[in-house]
């Protein structure tokens, strides 16, 4: 801790005092921009335990500074590189898609505001999971992310090679669940991305990787960038293998395999990843690169498409908003389980950077890289700005809640994540919010009308009520927050499952004791037994199972392998879960009859009530959780 704490104050310092010399030379002081960076990754590669980093900076259509640090592979002492190492930048994939479909826009072979059933050779149903009757989607929706379809994390990146399916079966065999009206809520689809990757194959006609190899990658001179994931051996050996830091050592990664990969699975080096953004920073002029888009087209691309909120920002066709210093930026970012990519740049400046990590840091050091690099390069102009104040006094109970992001699943077994990524809304002593998410919290004083600002930050969210009450947390991006109901809240399932399971556990010991204690019998009661003996003994199979599930993991990216690939185990809990929603059932109809008949004795009839009343809440989690 002491490290870390020590390692950000560097970090602080070195972007501050650089600050007002960087001001009067420029971006184009390659000297001082390289002792700027220098001194950012010599602390971030330290404190984020990351083996290497490359970053690429493109000022008026050119790359002006570019450099490697640390390593690429560790065993091999291979340095990075931008123009050698090939990593895997993840979600900024998505921007080839986008271009592809502005390119198809541009052609009028594609439209964005029509009904892309219109497109599809199969259907996209018109109902949401509570069955209600929503407006078709349209490739607006698509590329704001507000198509409202719920997320799947399972089958993105499989384990190996032989899981590969192709696109078309992919998206047929995939399709999620409808949760949201389109256009109403921020909710980041990869499904959504594969879906417009698919369109171009339809109306191309060719396979999207190839489309994407012609019409973008070839033509910017992306000459080590592909979609193909069997790679020659002229760009396998180029490949950094990505590594996660445990036990305090570097684990080696391997090559990813991503299923939906035109949403995240380019291999790609950081200066053809700057060819692409030089592309993007200077739409219809000379540069470096051909353009491919016009200059009309690339303006409604980057222009802004939706908002959540007038004083957030929003996205682009395709590409994510921030401001700072008062400086609109666009971008993406990319994660995938061993590489962390940034790509952002400055339309009105000209100016952009890249930059990737190969070990999955996360949003904090690309952020503060971001964070730094305008400070020092683009401060923020000596304006006044609202200070945080505490809310009105007697609204505390509108805004605090459990709330769950809208990027998440609703119908299936991954709700089980709903767990694990609640943001708890609470206010403290001094009348200002406090949103916490995990061991992180953060504190928001209000700045206007439902707008909050991050105490002793730049962060700034808003909430939209309803009768008085907050019931959605708006955020910058693709992304919202929606208040959970009580009853679907963690503490609430946590409790009900956790206290249904001791009842069951005290229950089965007390009957074991029994067993050894001389009574006289009471047959009447040995079939309500028999099955709440049957109930329990498959409810902690079940539990077993699950703790199975989860402890199995990759040993190279450490998540669970029913993540990467089909489990029978998973399917196996899933026909124990409705076994035991069956037994809960028969449970009940015997408890009815034995209250109703007074079978056995009072404290019997007392306890076994009691009992299934603890059966059927552990079945409401399974209900809450979809695991059945």
């Amino acid at each position: 801790m002491r490290r870390i704490c020590v390692a950000a104050v560097f970090l602080v310092l070195i972007l501050t005092l650089s600050a007002a010399s960087a001001q009067e030379s420029g971006v184009r002081d390659t000297a001082a921009l390289e002792a700027f960076f220098d001194g950012v990754f010599a602390v971030q590669l330290a404190q984020a335990n990351v083996p290497g980093a490359e970053i690429v900076v493109v000022a008026d259509g050119e790359i002006i500074f570019s450099k490697g640090y640390g390593f690429a592979d560790l065993e091999k002492s291979i340095p990075m590189n931008p123009g050698t190492t090939l990593h895997r930048p993840g979600s900024n994939s998505k921007i080839l898609v986008w271009l592809a479909v502005m390119q198809l826009v541009e052609q009028g072979k594609l439209d964005l505001y029509i009904d892309v059933n219109t497109y599809l050779d199969f259907t996209i149903p018109s109902r949401t999971i509570s069955n209600r009757e929503v407006p078709p989607i349209t490739l607006h929706h698509l590329l704001t992310h507000t198509a409202g379809f719920e997320d799947e994390v399972a089958g993105i990146i499989v384990s190996t090679p032989d899981l590969l399916k192709p696109l078309d079966q992919y998206v047929k065999e995939h399709l999620p669940a409808r949760v949201f009206t389109p256009g109403a809520v921020m909710a980041y689809s990869n499904y959504g991305t594969a879906l417009a990757a698919y369109i171009v194959e339809l109306v191309s006609g060719q396979p999207f990787a190839v489309y994407a190899q012609e019409k973008i990658i070839e033509p910017l001179g992306m000459s080590s960038t592909t979609f193909e994931q069997d790679l020659p051996g002229s760009l396998a050996w180029r490949v950094s293998p990505g590594y996660r830091w445990a036990a305090g050592q570097f684990v080696r990664g391997e090559f990813e395999y991503v299923q939906n990969y035109p949403a995240g699975g380019l291999t790609s080096s950081a200066l053809d990843m700057a060819r692409l953004l030089t592309a993007l920073l200077s739409p219809g002029e000379e540069t470096t690169v051909p353009q491919l888009l016009t200059a009309e087209t690339a303006r409604t691309m980057q222009s802004p498409q939706f908002s959540a909120h007038p004083r957030l920002p929003g996205m682009t066709y395709g590409l994510l908003e921030w401001e700072y210093n008062g400086y609109r930026v666009l971008g993406h970012i990319g994660d995938t389980f061993l590489f962390s990519t940034g790509l952002y740049f400055l339309p009105e400046a000209n100016v952009g950077l890249y930059v990737v990590y190969n070990s999955a840091v996360g949003s904090e050091p690309r952020s503060s890289l971001l964070r730094g690099f305008m400070d020092r390069y683009f401060p923020e102009e000596n304006t006044e700005q609202p200070s945080p104040r505490p809310i009105a006094p007697g609204t505390e109970g509108g805004y605090k809640g459990v709330y769950y992001s809208s990027r998440g699943n609703f119908s299936g077994v991954e709700s089980l994540l709903r767990l694990a990524q609640a943001l708890k809304v609470d206010v403290d002593s001094q009348g200002y919010l406090v949103l916490q998410a995990g061991a992180m919290a953060k504190r928001f004083g209000e700045i206007a009308p439902g707008l909050f600002q991050e105490l002793n930050g730049e962060d700034k969210i808003a909430f939209a009520f309803q009768d008085g009450r907050a019931e959605r947390i708006l955020v910058p991006g693709p992304a919202a927050w929606l208040r959970l109901p009580w009853y679907q809240t963690p503490s609430f399932l946590l409790g009900l499952a956790g206290g249904g399971a001791l009842f069951m556990l005290v229950t089965v010991l007390a009957w074991i004791k029994v067993l050894f204690r001389p009574r006289q019998r009471q047959g009447s009661f040995i079939l309500p037994k028999v099955l709440a003996v049957l109930f329990i003994l498959l409810f902690f199979t079940a539990v077993v199972l699950g703790v199975e599930l989860l402890a199995t993991v990759h040993p190279a990216y450490n998540v669970p392998l029913l993540v990467l690939e089909p489990s029978s185990t998973l399917n196996v809990l899933l026909v124990l879960t409705k076994v035991l929603v069956g037994l809960g059932a028969l449970m009940l109809v015997t408890t009815i009859y034995v209250l109703a008949a007074k079978k056995g004795s009072l404290w019997q009839r007392i306890h076994y009530t009691l009992l299934t009343l603890s059966v059927l809440g552990v079945n409401v989690v399974f209900w809450q959780l979809n695991l059945w």
